[in-house]
């Protein structure tokens, strides 16, 4: 039986989000890092602060911020987010891998989003690197661009060359480490570069601005002792038609199973948007997507609805999701928001959920279906219970979620609009 404990952890802000997180310093050990990040745009960071603990989270030294310049910078008028994302321990190859998400803005993110968001138009790429880390040391000794097609390096002396901004882009999904040492992750290549490695026609699988949105390939890494890189191999793409998903596939999550298989969860959208013309027809349901792998990450499945082991689908809207092993039990878990079936685009974002996954086929085991947390009076409807951080105590397995209520008394789309920062304490059981 899964149990959860809900706590809030400060007031809203005036304007706004506050998110809280933390992540262990070591692979082993109690020593944490909680970070305090302030968002006052949409998807857009605005400066963090961190504290260290020594003795997981029962005292912490004083807040030191981080400047905001070590992670965003411009370059003339554009600029540029880079991102780590979080660093995971490869017990095999003794050393930690991480993925660095960076984006780079035409004219600076405000105008990008702006261009993005009500034109359709795209404004801004992204790419994502591997690095490398060695136990101890404070910066990587590999940070290494995905590359799955022929493309540039970027140069600070020709920033805008196409043949680095319009190839090898990737989302900020991170590497999962399988049990033989190999890494796989995510990889988010445009619709129209997929279809173009597949041989399809994109105008007859997608021809709703493919260079804008996203089908997934998977990269699978086995480390090489000589160069102290991962080389990698990829899966075929993954792609969906623009009538089964208005924008693609994206926030893509990997897990290996029990049995071996290499199970593949997507965000999908049923939105009609008037800025991004598509073939989507009303009452399009809104799904999670999943694809699987039985060899090892070289071939996928096509992607289809999720579902849990009574046949039923994984109704959900256009929002991120994660899967975690638990270190108490080792069962694998998902965490993501299951509506029903009137789902339309981003919302609901409620209620948020826990579910085991069947370890053999991936499916979702219905009966463990655990509401984390839902909407509450007074709160609107596009209150979000979504972009979450995960961490899992060591001394007692209990699973952290954390996040901001988002939306929570007021919604403008071109917000960041404040909510109360709260955690959740889910203990699943042995």
């Amino acid at each position: 039986m899964i149990n959860v404990v809900r706590e809030k952890l400060e007031d809203s802000l005036k304007e706004g989000q506050l998110w809280i997180k933390k992540e262990y310093l070591h692979h082993d050990g109690l020593a944490l890092r909680q970070s305090r990040i302030l968002q006052l745009e949409p998807d857009y960071e605005g400066g963090s602060k961190f504290r260290i603990s020594e003795d997981n989270g029962r005292t912490y030294g004083e807040w030191r911020a981080m400047a905001h310049e070590e992670t965003h910078y411009m370059i003339g008028e554009d600029e540029v987010e880079s991102l780590d994302m979080g660093k995971i321990w490869n017990p095999v190859h003794k050393h930690y891998v991480s993925t660095r998400f960076e984006r780079y803005f035409i004219n600076g993110h405000k105008e990008a989003y702006r261009l993005y968001w009500r034109q359709g138009a795209r404004t801004f790429y992204d790419h994502q690197a591997i690095r490398i880390w060695r136990e101890n040391e404070d910066k990587p000794y590999a940070d290494d661009l995905v590359r799955y097609e022929e493309g540039a390096d970027f140069d600070p002396e020709d920033p805008r060359n196409p043949e680095y901004l319009e190839k090898n882009n990737g989302f900020c999904n991170q590497p999962i480490v399988l049990k033989n040492g190999d890494i796989a992750v995510p990889v988010s290549a445009t619709v129209s570069t997929g279809c173009r490695m597949a041989g399809l026609d994109v105008k007859a699988v997608f021809p709703s601005s493919p260079d804008v949105h996203y089908c997934v390939l998977v990269a699978r890494g086995r480390f090489n002792k000589e160069t102290e890189r991962y080389d990698f191999t990829f899966s075929n793409p993954v792609i969906l038609s623009d009538l089964r998903s208005s924008r693609g596939i994206d926030e893509p999550i990997l897990a290996e199973l029990e049995s071996g298989r290499l199970l593949l969860v997507m965000r999908g959208s049923n939105v009609a948007s008037k800025n991004r013309p598509n073939r989507i027809e009303p009452g399009t349901p809104s799904f999670k997507w999943y694809a699987f792998s039985d060899d090892g990450g070289a071939t996928f499945t096509t992607a289809e609805p999720w579902h849990f082991d009574d046949c039923q689908v994984v109704y959900s809207s256009a929002s991120i999701s994660a899967l975690i092993r638990s270190r108490k039990n080792g069962k694998l878990y998902w965490i993501g928001n299951v509506t029903d079936h009137t789902a339309y685009d981003n919302f609901p974002r409620f209620p948020l959920h826990i579910a085991q996954v069947d370890d053999r086929y991936g499916c979702l085991i219905k009966e463990t279906l655990t509401e984390i947390d839902t909407r509450r009076e007074g709160e609107t409807e596009h209150l979000e219970l979504s972009n979450f951080s995960i961490f899992e105590d060591r001394e007692t397995g209990i699973i952290e979620v954390s996040l901001c209520k988002a939306g929570q008394y007021e919604f403008d789309y071109t917000k960041a609009n404040s909510g109360e920062p709260w955690r959740y304490l889910i203990d699943v059981g042995e």
